[in-house]
């Protein structure tokens, strides 16, 4: 019973999995065989030592992780990396985040489990009752370890022939097939998998292609006539932030009007088709491509993984061109989060200013943290009274909102929009937040227009992330979707004070916003121009590469050669800051 309670368990995971994803891994014989063996490895403590207690612990926990990880997979389509069981306690600030990716389908594995423990019961007491001849324990066991290394046979045979258990994950790693790995191998093939990565050495034939890779990247040829030279700097991240809710009216209500307003300006940059290129780091991941020009990890979060890596950044960048200059973020949320007390400094910033630093305003979301109109609010009274500026020197600010987490619930007293039931709950919802953060921006940049250092500050503002996750199909497929909700993962990059205006329409990548920036701020003498394109450079090709290797965007008169780079980019990405190779070529180790 208990065997056919964790394959029933292990083929439901995968079936949930595959829902999202693609159902590839139900035709490859390795999803079936790895599941038989992982199913004969747990029972052992039955077998060996008719445990029945400790078997109905493993299959809760089992049910504890084949459920943690579905809800992980529902948002960031990949397993739980492994250094990331580590930091359970992040989940206390994004608890109903967290209820929101579960579903009743997952209650399945704890309904299964209370089944086979019943049913065991029952089995058990009829076995006393008619008192079954004594086998010998020691021949049960020796029986059943041949039977696993029997059966483990075929998969082991099958994998050295494909080239071993780490080449045949990597040859998984494409657009289409790049989610079925934990189905085929189990969760645990994908924890060993993560585990074998990060005992990799660094080699000169890593080190040989990543300066391969790099020699045959062109750096950005900028359009700018002549520098502009800027005094500040200022960066608004704005949390789950879409595109499409710029520039768009529902029932007569103009969703974004102050946003709206500044795309129209004369010295704004607007690019409304910037391609999310976040992974397992969410909101981190997003600084480390704004701030470093470095594309995500394989797997987890950089900041945890690899905080002693060497990050080039724009904070550097700016002190470098600068003497004297300070680098500040701004956040609601704890420096423990993501890391960032560590990354940050090793970004380059100065200081964080983060939760305990700001009086708790307009809460928001359910962890009641300050709301982005209060946020910028006392980002600008942090100006005003000069804790993170300097009327004399020169500033780069970075400043976190946090009120777009899902499930974007604001409270009622703080909304100034309101529609029919016409409009479905969630995209109603979702605007109503973007109105709130719409306006929490509009009034940070009319303080700003207030200050004497206005004309000489670039103001850059974007989203960290995609903000509907899987829940974007079911929403496009409504009546009101259908017309107005994107059907891509696209953030604006809105840029005010530019030395010129522009609309730049074709899709970029997020990892063309540093050298973008580095562009526009003069801050062309340092050395590291990041691993993307500056949209000033008229040979931009307009497409990206989203983390699943899917090509976005306009690939005509783009080479199979340049579609390729790309791609390779997010490896080699990964190898600089696994192996530390920009520490290790600048002496910073």
């Amino acid at each position: 019973m208990f065997f056919l309670c964790l394959i029933v368990k292990f083929l439901w995971f995968d079936l949930l999995w595959c829902a999202l994803s693609s159902f590839t891994p139900f035709s490859k014989i390795d999803t079936y065989w790895d599941t038989i063996l992982v199913a004969l490895i747990l029972l052992l403590p039955l077998i060996c030592f008719r445990a029945i207690k400790t078997m109905m612990l493993v299959l809760v926990l089992i049910d504890l992780l084949l459920i943690a990880n579905l809800m992980y997979f529902r948002t960031y389509f990949t397993a739980i990396p492994l250094n990331s069981y580590l930091l359970i306690g992040n989940l206390q600030d994004f608890t109903s985040s967290v209820w929101d990716s579960f579903s009743f389908s997952d209650l399945i594995f704890p309904i299964s489990t209370l089944l086979a423990g019943i049913v065991s019961w029952k089995t058990l007491h009829r076995r006393v009752e008619k008192q079954p001849q004594a086998v010998s324990q020691t021949k049960v066991i020796v029986r059943y370890v041949l039977l696993i290394l029997i059966i483990s046979l075929f998969p082991t045979v099958w994998i050295w022939s494909q080239g071993g258990f780490k080449v045949t994950n990597e040859r998984l790693k494409d657009a289409y097939l790049h989610t079925c790995n934990v189905p085929m191998y189990t969760l645990f093939g994908s924890l060993y998998y993560d585990y074998s990565c990060e005992q990799e050495v660094y080699t000169d034939g890593i080190r040989e292609q990543i300066e391969h890779w790099l020699a045959e990247k062109k750096d950005y040829q900028s359009a700018l006539p002549e520098v502009r030279v800027y005094d500040n700097c200022i960066i608004i991240l704005a949390e789950s932030f879409e595109s499409w809710v710029l520039e768009r009216t529902i029932e007569g209500q103009e969703i974004t009007p102050n946003l709206n307003a500044l795309i129209k300006e004369a010295t704004t940059i607007y690019a409304p088709n910037v391609l999310t290129q976040v992974k397992g780091g969410r909101s981190i991941d997003a600084q480390l491509m704004i701030n470093s020009g470095l594309l995500p990890i394989n797997s987890g979060a950089y900041s945890i993984k690899y905080p002693d890596s060497y990050y080039p950044s724009l904070p550097k960048a700016f002190k470098q061109f600068h003497s004297g200059a300070r680098a500040y973020s701004l956040t609601v949320d704890k420096p423990m989060v993501w890391n960032q007390c560590v990354i940050n400094p090793a970004m380059g910033y100065d200081s964080i200013i983060s939760k305990k630093c700001f009086i708790q305003e307009e809460p928001v979301g359910s962890r009641k943290q300050v709301g982005d109109r209060a946020f910028l609010r006392q980002c600008a009274d942090k100006i005003l009274h000069g804790e993170v500026w300097s009327d004399a020197g020169h500033t780069l600010l970075q400043c976190v909102t946090y009120s777009g987490h899902n499930p974007f619930i604001l409270p009622e007293k703080l909304k100034e929009v309101s529609f029919s039931r016409e409009v479905p709950e969630r995209i109603n919802d979702y605007v109503t937040m973007a109105n709130y953060t719409d306006r929490a921006v509009g009034a940070f940049i009319s303080y700003l227009r207030s200050n004497k250092n206005f004309d000489n500050t670039l103001i850059i503002f974007t989203g960290d992330h995609e903000g509907l996750a899987a829940e974007r199909s079911s929403i496009c497929n409504t009546d009101l979707g259908r017309k107005i909700v994107s059907d891509k993962c696209f953030t604006p990059l809105i840029i005010l004070n530019a030395p010129a205006g522009m609309r730049y329409n074709k899709v970029m990548g997020q990892i063309d916003i540093y050298p973008t920036i580095l562009d526009l701020l003069g801050l062309h003498e340092y050395e590291w121009k990041g691993l993307g394109s500056s949209i000033l450079d008229p040979s931009k090709k307009g497409f990206a590469v989203d983390p699943g290797m899917n090509v976005v965007g306009d690939t005509a008169g783009v080479t199979a050669e340049e579609i390729q780079q790309a791609k390779d980019a997010w490896k080699i990405s990964d190898m600089i800051i696994r192996y530390n190779y920009l520490g290790r070529t600048s002496g910073e180790k």
